[in-house]
């Protein structure tokens, strides 16, 4: 039920997009990078429910 009211998860296509324009817009090329990287995707996703776990886990493997 609480579901209904609950915003929307994006989707990998959505999260992956948002990760790569973030890491494009902070030139962000290492792991020390990841706060950088991590703000500029959550405003990006903004209007989404976001998992900071899942988030985090992407964004490490892309700077890895």
């Amino acid at each position: 039920l609480i579901e209904a009211y609950l915003p929307a998860l994006p989707s990998d296509e959505e999260l992956d997009a948002a990760i790569a324009a973030a890491i494009a817009e902070t030139g962000a090329n290492n792991a020390k990078q990841m706060g950088l990287v991590m703000k500029a995707a959550q405003a990006k996703l903004a209007g989404k429910r976001i998992d900071g776990k899942v988030l985090s886990e992407r964004v490490k493997g892309k700077l890895a």
